[in-house]
């Protein structure tokens, strides 16, 4: 890639729904870039406040801007739908309550272009992320087995900017069999599992040029904890195992599974009724399925759950 001229066309896909207090800031910061060569794809997503007329009348406005509107299906259902019409060599998506900084776009593609890698992350702006044990400050390129790494503790920073789809600028390639989980949230955890083994290498790039903003009413926010769609990402760390096991990943697999045990009994604790009997089946059903790659003492550890539970949570869910 060249980026003196702007030669490669960035596909940058944005779900909308129901975001009108947001939505002029997000596609504002996109527009706003010092990379010029790009399309924006809005994808209404079935909205039923004027989010869909705003990706309308920004249309008018700049011949880089399409939109697509469709009935409600979803997250993963909006991008994947811009997926599908995507014409650029590289795709970043972003949400719609969010918004990135001038350089967004710039700066994944001269790392993309100067590494070769599969795909580039930046750091992101939130006050939901905790500090880097040991920060980077400088570009790093990474390893399938590092991007592992960085996904074997949820509460670290880390974490979450190797999880999330909307940090990161990919390879077009990467999605010509892969498309996010239609009806479920989390789906990012998802996607991530398709490429931590079979990519070459990642780049990280240290600038926080991402900005997350809280939206208490978003599926992930305070207004939703309690959501029992919240099992889906459970569900995801069980897909991680499951590949890592395939690929002989066999440490990566007894972490992942450690985390997905500890997540469970954390929802059993903090959930409704609805939500402690669901957790509970599924950790009872996650442990009898997996608990050959624990340990001995790992397996008395886990065990205790299915007999006492709220004595495990009291010693082990205050995470």
């Amino acid at each position: 890639m060249n980026t003196n001229n702007n030669s490669e066309l960035i596909s940058i896909i944005v779900p909308v729904y129901n975001v009108e207090s947001f939505l002029e800031h997000c596609i504002t910061s996109i527009l706003e870039q010092t990379y010029e060569n790009f399309e924006m794809i809005l994808v209404d997503d079935g909205s039923t406040d004027s989010s869909g007329m705003i990706c309308d009348e920004w249309a008018k406005k700049d011949l880089r801007i399409s939109v697509i509107h469709q009935a409600n299906g979803g997250l993963s259902a909006a991008r994947n739908s811009g997926l599908d019409v995507a014409k650029g060599q590289f795709i970043c998506f972003i949400d719609s309550d969010d918004f990135v900084t001038e350089n967004y776009v710039k700066d994944f593609v001269t790392a993309m272009d100067e590494t070769g890698a599969d795909f580039a992350m930046c750091d992101i702006a939130s006050s939901r992320l905790a500090d880097s044990e040991a920060p980077i400050n400088e570009r790093r390129i990474l390893s399938a087995a590092d991007c592992r790494q960085w996904l074997s503790n949820p509460i670290a920073r880390e974490y979450v900017i190797m999880v999330v789809a909307w940090n990161k600028m990919y390879k077009r390639e990467i999605f010509t069999e892969h498309r996010f989980e239609h009806g479920l949230i989390h789906e990012d955890e998802f996607m991530i599992n398709n490429i931590i083994f079979d990519m070459d290498k990642a780049v990280f790039v240290p600038e926080k040029n991402y900005i997350y903003r809280i939206n208490s009413e978003s599926i992930t926010g305070k207004d939703n904890q309690g959501d029992i769609k919240h099992l889906h990402g459970v569900d995801a760390y069980e897909d991680r195992i499951v590949k890592a096991v395939e690929h002989g990943e066999m440490e990566f697999a007894n972490t992942t599974l450690k985390w997905a045990l500890l997540k469970l009994a954390q929802y059993y604790k903090a959930g409704d009724e609805e939500m402690k009997r669901a957790s509970k089946e599924m950790f009872v059903k996650l442990f009898a399925n997996y608990k050959h790659i624990l340990t001995s003492k790992q397996q008395i550890k886990y065990s205790l759950f299915e007999k006492a539970p709220k004595l495990f949570c009291k010693f082990f869910a205050n995470i």
